[in-house]
């Protein structure tokens, strides 16, 4: 890794910081917007963070593409430096004060996924990762679990409430696999959900439609923790597209595919 690479993820990681302390403001500081679609809000801390880390990110690498969620004109291409932000990750979570919220970035370097950084302040942890180097919380290593079974699995899933046409087939996939694995989560926050399978903390997550945004930080920070992360038949996301995805431990990946057809 290049010295001004280095230099700029580092930097990223205290910007990103910084920022979630906006996040930590009170409740009457949220005031909401509402976007097109059900349940698809916005509210003035994502437009601030999203400003405040659009304007330091640019300056940190050379010719640099931004891909960021409140951006209306967002170039959906990978090129040299390529930042893929969320200015945040369950804000529903955060209008109604549910502490499970984060903001997810992602580098992406020549068309290959880099560097990680999600970090929810509720908690004060700060998830991180770099090609090649591993995955932490705070500086500490972490790491998927080691189960291989389905059946004594803990999972996550998301019901993407933005396209209340899919919650049919979400819940029915949901049911069916309720009835295989040991238990089942929903936290709001995508980016958190992936985390927690890349700490070890659920065996995996599955949900029918994300955003490169939704993703992009989470999935590095996974994959350096050993874990596997695809769309819903097993290829790789391409972190310019929606799509659905399961993200696992590695060990339980196609036992969980198969489950879901």
């Amino acid at each position: 890794m290049s010295n001004i690479l280095e230099t700029a993820i580092n930097d990223a990681v205290e910007m990103v910081r910084e920022a979630g302390e906006l996040l930590l403001q009170s409740m009457d500081d949220k005031k909401v917007i509402t976007k097109n679609g059900t349940a698809n809000f916005v509210t003035e801390i994502d437009l601030k963070v999203q400003e405040i880390l659009f304007g330091k990110l640019i300056n940190l690498l050379p010719d640099s593409n931004i891909i960021a969620e409140e951006t209306a004109d967002n170039n959906f291409a990978l090129g040299k430096y390529t930042w893929i932000l969320d200015p945040v990750d369950g804000t529903t979570n955060l209008m109604y004060g549910y502490k499970c919220s984060a903001i997810a970035l992602g580098l992406v370097v020549e068309g290959v996924p880099y560097a990680g950084i999600v970090y929810n302040p509720f908690l004060n942890e700060m998830y991180t990762a770099k090609k090649g180097q591993g995955a932490f919380i705070n500086g500490n290593p972490i790491g998927v679990t080691s189960n291989e079974s389905l059946s004594s699995s803990l999972l996550a899933f998301g019901t993407s409430p933005y396209d209340r046409g899919k919650a049919d087939e979400t819940f029915r996939i949901t049911k069916n696999v309720f009835g295989k694995c040991r238990d089942i989560r929903r936290s709001g926050s995508a980016a958190l959900d992936i985390c927690n399978v890349a700490a070890g903390r659920t065996d995996g997550y599955f949900e029918m439609e994300l955003q490169p945004w939704d993703y992009a930080g989470a999935s590095i920070i996974l994959k350096e923790a050993g874990g596997r992360i695809t769309d819903w038949q097993g290829k790789d996301l391409t972190y310019i597209l929606k799509s659905p995805a399961i993200a696992t431990n590695g060990l339980i990946h196609e036992e969980l595919i198969e489950a879901m057809k």
